[in-house]
């Protein structure tokens, strides 16, 4: 399945409230200004139909925002990007979320990015990926002797141990991420970059929530304005 695939059958499934591999957040009054880390074609906000708030989505799959900028861009603002360096100044968002995506990214950079963009009374959630997700991928890679995809399954197990017990994560070797994330270990990082956190479970989705706890001293950097 090729990716812009993938991002349409998530789309089925965000929009169908009966299907257990649906998870979105349940958006609050005062979310006016939302962004979506790993937003693919925007299937995210087409399946919370949101009209009357400002909708933000970011990823890195150009064919995914080209065709979600044909057929969705009239309720999303699509922009390609990195999520470890996010284009936004300070303190203008009221909830970043994320489903799929953390997972693929840098997750220390990316926490502390997230706790720059978000307001104080901002709200942080995503899903994580289970050491057991990964673990049954591996089996699969062995079982169809399939010697890049087991390399890789490889790289990504070490990689999570990494993040649980150190915080840190290393790039593959074409210079991506990707790791699985133990819950404990996450809310310690939040913990670390001033947020306070909580876990929840739901259906097979492990959904962390975060809030920030102090206020911090905004740092422009010069690289957007804020989404109008």
């Amino acid at each position: 399945m090729g990716n812009l695939d993938y991002h349409l059958a998530e789309l089925n499934i965000a929009r169908d409230p009966d299907d257990p591999r649906r998870v979105l957040p349940d958006l609050r009054p005062s979310e006016r200004v939302i962004l979506d880390l790993g937003c693919g074609a925007g299937q995210s906000f087409v399946a919370m139909d949101c009209p009357d708030r400002v909708c933000v989505g970011l990823d890195i799959d150009a064919a995914a925002l080209a065709y979600g900028r044909e057929h969705f861009g009239d309720r999303v603002k699509y922009l390609r990007s990195d999520a470890a360096r996010l284009p936004f100044p300070p303190g203008c968002f009221d909830l970043v979320y994320s489903r799929y995506a953390l997972p693929y990214t840098n997750v220390p950079r990316v926490l502390r990015e997230v706790r720059r963009v978000l307001k104080p009374t901002g709200r942080f959630w995503f899903t994580v990926h289970s050491r057991e997700l990964n673990n049954r991928w591996l089996f699969r890679a062995a079982r169809t002797r399939n010697a890049r995809w087991l390399i890789h399954r490889f790289y990504t197990l070490v990689n999570g141990y990494l993040l649980r017990y150190l915080g840190v994560l290393l790039p593959f070797l074409n210079g991506t991420y990707e790791s699985w994330q133990d819950p404990g270990a996450m809310r310690r990082l939040l913990t670390r970059c001033d947020f306070e956190s909580s876990v929840t479970q739901v259906g097979s989705h492990s959904v962390i929530q975060a809030v920030p706890t102090r206020s911090v001293q905004p740092r422009f950097t010069g690289l957007a304005r804020p989404p109008a």
